[in-house]
């Protein structure tokens, strides 16, 4: 197959197109390409990524986020401001808006002793998780800050390791 080379004029109309919208199917009918080709031509001329206009937050989005983040959740909020879902999980991000609230040290301290109690009763972490309306991780996570005595329905030396790594990983960004 020959090597067909673009034309200035060729390349300006896959510039003007593309800026306006047409798909690479609509530009290669126009020029009689194959729509790879025009994909390919795309890319070298950086043309690769649409276009997106970015808004500013302003300060009354802000303020609806953080009263409404926990009550309402990301749908109803993405649809309420036109936002996108990354947009609005980065911004409660960098405003350290979180869905639930941290337990506080106590907390964890009487949930820990609750979680032993159960523990001591030979209850499994699964059985106590759902006693206790919590995840298995929450367990997990408890076990390893208190050094909690369990006894594990998965009693497999994989899976202690695998939810240790877990739950370090959630401690380390402090979590929990």
């Amino acid at each position: 197959m020959e090597r067909r080379f673009y034309s200035k004029q060729e390349i300006s109309i896959i510039k003007l197109m593309y800026k306006s919208g047409c798909s690479d199917d609509e530009i290669a009918k126009a020029l009689n390409r194959t729509p790879i080709a025009i994909k390919i031509k795309r890319q070298r001329l950086d043309l690769a990524k649409r276009f997106v206009e970015k808004r500013n937050w302003e300060e009354w989005e802000t303020e609806y986020l953080k009263e409404n983040y926990e009550k309402l959740g990301i749908y109803a909020i993405m649809e309420h401001l036109g936002r996108s879902y990354n947009s609005v999980v980065v911004k409660a991000a960098k405003n350290n808006i979180r869905t639930k609230k941290r337990c506080s040290l106590e907390e964890r301290k009487k949930q820990a002793d609750d979680i032993q109690e159960l523990a001591d009763k030979g209850y499994y972490a699964s059985e106590i998780s759902k006693m206790l309306k919590i995840n298995d991780t929450t367990v997990y996570s408890r076990r390893i800050e208190f050094g909690l005595t369990i006894i594990d329905g998965h009693d497999t030396e994989r899976y202690h390791l695998k939810m240790e790594k877990i739950s370090k990983i959630f401690w380390s960004k402090g979590r929990g």
